[in-house]
């Protein structure tokens, strides 16, 4: 027994030392780690770091609204009237819809219960409160089949439900359809109770990190079989795409449906508009703002779109690449200027079947009445033209019409001898009726201005031109029915509205005036290390002179060895101004960023305000930017919070507690073609930016669909740059007018997720900057955007962030930006490549970095050239901040400071009690680990080392 009970007490002691050893262990890496990352745990917990105190409180920037209820009533409308506005009818055969007021219906599929609301990952929102489908149909009077909805959530079917990978791409997609051997008779006999209509719901949703698999852009055979089921079962059935990126429809067409209806990502109260949409009460008016192809590889940017490797690169973060071969041809870009060569019968079009090619093109949008135009007209203005056109409602149902303006520029010999690229149409304006109730007319005009004209002269003048020839410009509903309007203008034999175009002949090639911006510079060639021809002068773009010949394939077919030249421009670069000295710090003064509220950015102030601050202070402002900065003491700066995401300030991704609305992504909003609703989107995020004491909003999201797949197009507004420009633009303006400080993004060709963590991504300019640069260009020139946010991806072989042709030269040299740029997440060591010393001397200013240890630069590498550097980054930052909500509360007399959040203190009560339960643990473990009989032989060992000691001792006297 005694045996036994030894061997019981060894056992417990050495549970008893693993549990200990497993603590220790824990806490000695969680205790530096979360010191490392205190400004990230912070955030995550929502305490503060930084402090103001004393002064008058001022407040520069207030609510339009006399309560937070007063503003979660205004978001929550505004919300639903976007979804209402930008849902798009894809068909209506028969007139399906609307439904009859008090219909019993059944609602068909996992995402009938399982609602796509938004993306994953920075665009992620929370919509814990949101509506359900059947909650939101109730309330527009229909009567919801009851026993399918149980299946759905709580029975058979509420174990199929999709999946969606992690925001660093972990996981996968899938959409998880309950497969028909689920149901039950229960379910199939329910219908027939319920049967006025099945409406059936396909979701799909995206994802930072990851691109959507082919596979999951098509209709999996568990949803065929379902729609299958559903027009056996049922007279009428209506289709619901809950879906952020064009799904393959070509499946579709085997099986009666009598509508369709996309509907998007719905927020947090956008379900509620698809009741109303359904019984007639709203009138669907979204237009579409990518092309849906028939199928998605059929686009030529499908060739170069993956993961493709540079083999001989040992460059960190630089063994990656995608080269834009298919040029300015992306979306209807390319389908539409096929479309008219292989009608021209030139350009080698080959057997080009646009009908077998595009199930919907880029604009299309059905309504429940019908609407006629008359009197179209083209007038030259001072500084462009003005289109009017007359709108009239013919149908028998109040509803809005778009009317979109596109441009086709002539594609002459000169073009075709230097590379230059001219798509059929081009969208250069738009405009949306008011409701017109039937009978109703409305003259629309949009304007044009003539800038919309020129092209980028990569290879030639290496500037702007205004060629010679004959311009088009035509009013239509769709990017399809426009190159048809100007083929007809032209004597084609086509079904298109000559009298809906109108001719404008430029009489001589202009080279000059748009080679130079409105801020004086002249605007140049900055990219030419970005176009793949510089490393391969064998490779050819994509081109209209003949689109067989150059059809693009997977450049070096995913494999590149490249040539010695790339792999020596993928180093990252640390100029040094052997000129530069290092400027004054702490110096004496009494100066205030309070001081300079309103002042010029040249303002000599600034010079003296900068020099009060300290070295430390300077560089750590712009290294340790991550989800907020720091207060700066010596200047009255107060601390920032940052936040994602594009659909709303949202606290889904990093924490912090926040309670904001959550808006439908930009792709929905995009949709709409209401520029008013954008505006007063932003206004209400900027209401949300003062009550949640957020003043940096990591949006809006300016980057294009360039293709079907990329996993964070819900949070992309459109396929086309001119769409996309115009919404960020009005996004940003209206979000600054209360004082907030967006961070337009990503800045720029972050197209796709794959391999956005360093890849190499070679475009040729003209692509660059017509397609890709332009929504930035837009909301910088346009909207005022004081805040841009860097992608982690390289432009050519340098990291975007480090690319000074851009960053400087044509961010701030031609757009006269003003403002800071930040990194895209850099706290990790796999960012490393996004280096600070390149980033501040290219035009990079802050580092959105949370972690201590990272960008820590001793003092010998802070030289003269580095904090020159940090100290204009700083001066952009700062000038910003002075103009923002960020100064709510701060006068002269106020005091700012940094402090620490209560959770830090707990690491002296951690410490302490990891050594108390060190010390206790210990005795524990010997006390159960020792016997009698092990402690009597310690005893008799110890008595022995005694008397040894003493025989000794005696001996010795």
């Amino acid at each position: 027994m005694k045996t036994f009970l030894c061997v019981v007490r060894r056992v417990l002691a050495v549970l008893l030392a693993l549990i200990f050893a497993l603590l220790g262990a824990a806490c000695l890496i969680a205790i530096p780690l979360s010191n490392n990352y205190s400004a990230m745990v912070s955030m995550a917990i929502a305490m503060p770091t930084t402090a103001k105190s004393g002064g008058s409180n001022p407040q520069y920037f207030t609510s339009d609204y006399s309560s937070a209820a007063a503003v979660q009533e205004a978001s929550a409308q505004l919300c639903r009237e976007i979804e209402q506005e930008g849902m798009v009818l894809l068909r209506n055969n028969g007139d399906a819809l609307p439904l009859a007021k008090g219909a019993s219906v059944t609602l068909l599929g996992e995402s009938a219960a399982d609602l796509v609301y938004g993306g994953a990952g920075a665009g992620s929102v929370d919509t814990s409160t949101a509506p359900n489908l059947r909650r939101a149909m109730e309330a527009a009077g229909f009567t919801v089949n009851p026993v399918l909805w149980d299946f759905y959530t709580t029975g058979a079917g509420a174990s199929y439900k999709k999946e969606v990978p992690s925001v660093t791409g972990q996981g996968r997609f899938a959409a998880n359809e309950a497969p028909q051997s689920a149901y039950t008779q229960a379910e199939f006999d329910s219908m027939a109770q319920y049967n006025d209509a099945a409406i059936v719901v396909i979701g799909r949703s995206g994802s930072e990190s990851v691109d959507l698999p082919t596979e999951y852009l098509s209709f999996t055979q568990e949803e065929r079989n379902l729609i299958q089921m559903a027009t056996e079962r049922f007279d009428k059935v209506i289709l619901l795409l809950n879906v952020t990126n064009p799904i393959n429809m070509t499946e579709l067409s085997r099986y009666d449906i009598d509508a369709v209806l996309w509907v998007g990502a719905l927020g947090q109260e956008g379900a509620y508009a698809i009741g109303e949409a359904l019984n007639g009460t709203v009138n669907p008016s979204g237009h579409l703002v990518d092309t849906w192809a028939a199928d998605a590889a059929s686009a030529p940017a499908a060739a170069n779109l993956g993961d493709y490797t540079i083999t001989n690169s040992d460059v960190f973060a630089g063994n990656k690449y995608i080269v834009y071969a298919e040029g300015v041809y992306v979306g209807y870009r390319y389908y539409e200027t096929r479309y008219e060569d292989a009608v021209l019968a030139q350009g080698n079009a080959g057997d080009f079947d646009y009908d077998a090619q595009v199930v919907y093109p880029f604009g299309y949008g059905l309504s429940y009445t019908d609407f006629s135009w008359s009197d179209y007209k083209m007038t030259e203005t001072a500084d462009g033209f003005a289109l009017n056109v007359t709108v009239t409602n013919t149908g028998k149902a109040a509803g809005k019409e778009v009317v979109q303006a596109y441009l086709q520029n002539p594609y002459t010999e000169y073009d075709r001898a230097n590379r230059i690229e001219k798509p059929a149409v081009e969208l250069v304006g738009f405009a949306k009726t008011d409701t017109l109730q039937p009978g109703e007319s409305q003259t629309v005009q949009i304007d044009v201005d003539k800038s919309a004209m020129k092209v980028f002269d990569a290879y030639g003048a290496g500037t702007y031109i205004l060629e010679a020839g004959d311009y088009y410009l035509t009013a239509a509903a769709n990017a399809h029915e426009a190159t048809k309007n100007i083929l007809a203008a032209k004597g084609a034999a086509v079904d298109g509205n000559a009298a809906m175009t109108a001719l404008y002949n430029q009489a001589q090639t202009d080279t000059k005036t748009f080679a130079t911006a409105e801020t004086g510079a002249t605007a140049t060639a900055q990219m030419a290390d970005a176009d793949i021809t510089t490393y391969d002068a064998d490779f050819t773009y994509l081109s209209r002179s003949d689109w067989t010949g150059t059809w693009p394939s997977t450049y070096q077919n995913g494999s590149w060895e490249a040539p010695e030249t790339v792999l020596t421009a993928l180093e990252i670069t640390r100029p040094v101004d052997e000129s530069a000295e290092m400027p004054t710090f702490d110096e004496a003064g009494n100066l205030k960023l309070c001081d300079l509220i309103g002042a010029d950015y040249d303002d000599a102030r600034w010079e003296t305000l900068l020099s009060q601050m300290s070295k430390k202070d300077t560089y750590n402002l712009i290294r340790h930017a991550g989800y907020g900065t720091m207060a700066v003491e010596s200047i009255g700066a107060p601390g920032t919070v940052h936040k994602d995401g594009p659909a709303g300030i949202s606290s889904t991704l990093a924490g912090g507690n926040l309670h904001c609305m959550a808006y439908e992504p930009a792709v929905v909003l995009a949709s709409t073609y209401n520029v008013e609703l954008a505006s007063r989107r932003g206004k209400l995020v900027g209401e949300d930016s003062l009550s949640s004491g957020v003043q940096v909003w990591y949006a809006p999201a300016m980057n294009i669909h360039r293709a079907a797949n990329s996993g964070r197009n819900f949070e992309y507004y459109a396929e086309d740059p001119l769409l996309s420009g115009v919404f960020g633009a009005a996004e940003t303006a209206a979000f600054q007018s209360k004082g907030g400080i967006v961070t337009i993004k990503h800045f720029a060709f972050n197209d796709q997720e794959t391999n956005r963590i360093g890849g190499a991504m070679f475009v040729n300019e003209q692509a660059a900057r017509q397609l890709y640069l332009k929504p930035f260009e837009m909301s910088v020139v346009d909207g005022g955007a004081v805040g841009i946010m860097s992608g982690m991806n390289r432009i050519g072989c340098r990291w975007i962030g480090g690319h000074e042709g851009i960053m400087t030269n044509i961010l701030r040299g031609e757009w006269g930006y003003k403002g800071f740029v930040i990194t895209d997440q850099t706290s990790f060591n796999s960012f490393n490549y996004c280096d600070i010393r390149e980033g501040l001397a290219a035009g990079n200013d802050l580092w959105l970095n949370t972690a201590y240890d990272m960008w820590a630069l001793n003092d010998s590498e802070l030289t003269a050239t580095v904090m020159q550097n940090a100290r204009t980054a700083a001066h952009r930052y700062l000038y910003a901040v002075a103009n923002s909500n960020a100064m709510n509360g701060v006068d002269v007399d106020t005091t700012v400071k940094n402090i620490i959040p209560v959770w830090q203190y707990g690491y002296v009560v951690l410490v302490v009690f990891v050594a108390v339960m060190w010390f206790f643990g210990f005795k524990a473990v010997r006390a159960l680990w020792a016997s009698k009989r092990y402690l009597a032989k310690k005893a008799e060992r110890k008595a022995k080392r005694a008397a040894k000691k003493a025989a000794k001792a005696q001996k010795a006297q």
